[in-house]
């Protein structure tokens, strides 16, 4: 449980809605698993909807508690779908081949974040080569927070070894984005990983890898400490035009805020 601010319900409300909106998710191919597969969803819309109406709910009774000087009711961030993400998972175990198992995987994933690390174990062992596993290729990166630290790098070692070129690019991305960030530029270490990654962004098919691979890269070389700086214009306070570069050899502090 967490105490939700009266500007957080709306955003809540948003994050929720917008899991009902995202790009349709691959379904099971046989009849009967996808009979299950679509039981699943039908309570998952159930419980994602129950969250909507009690977090509208909550988000009426903060407004007056603001407003009586009372503490703000509490409620969790996420509904709970624990219990449907190990259905999932039971499912995914069952299926006699990728078709049918990633689907639940990948629901099970989502939907059980305790279950998370079996699902991710399942999906590298057995489906690592498929190519709706790419889905959840940007988890990748994440996994020692999603799974912990002693289990991530075997499971990411079996998304490294997969035939798919995106699924392997996400998996090379989480392996070398550290060292692209950090390792001395004329360093073997960092030509090497920036060698794979070119490669696994050549290969990939997918424009987030591909944008994030070339992002990586970009930002470490042309914004990285002992670059120049990119010869920012504007207008001070007093409408005056100037350029970064009218202050070069003198110490400059940029301050950059936004509101939203």
């Amino acid at each position: 449980m967490r105490t939700i601010t009266t500007w957080a319900l709306p955003l809540m409300l948003a994050s929720a809605l917008a899991a009902q909106q995202r790009p349709p998710q691959p379904t099971p191919k046989s009849p009967a698993a996808a009979e299950r597969y679509a039981a699943l969803q039908d309570e998952q819309k159930k419980l994602i909807d129950e969250y909507m109406t009690k977090a509208k709910a909550v988000m009426a009774e903060a407004e007056a508690a603001k407003k009586a000087g009372k503490p703000i009711p509490a409620m969790p961030m996420r509904p709970d779908t624990s219990a449907l993400g190990k259905q999932a998972l039971a499912a995914a175990k069952e299926a006699s081949d990728g078709d049918d198992a990633v689907p639940f995987l990948l629901m099970a994933i989502g939907a059980d974040r305790a279950g998370a690390a079996e699902s991710f174990a399942l999906l590298g062992e057995k489906y690592a080569d498929h190519e709706a596993t790419a889905q959840v290729g940007r988890l990748i990166g994440f996994l020692p927070r999603i799974v912990g630290e002693d289990k991530a790098p075997a499971i990411a070692a079996k998304f490294v070894k997969s035939r798919h070129p995106d699924v392997r690019g996400w998996a090379v991305f989480a392996q070398h984005e550290k060292t692209i960030e950090t390792a001395d530029r004329e360093s073997d270490l960092y030509q090497g990983a920036k060698s794979e990654l070119i490669k696994a962004a050549e290969l990939a098919s997918n424009a987030e890898l591909k944008d994030s691979i070339r992002e990586a890269i970009d930002t470490r070389e042309k914004f990285g400490a002992g670059n120049v700086a990119p010869d920012i214009e504007g207008a001070d306070l007093d409408g005056v035009a100037f350029k970064l570069s009218d202050y070069r050899g003198k110490v400059v502090f940029l301050d950059f805020w936004g509101d939203w």
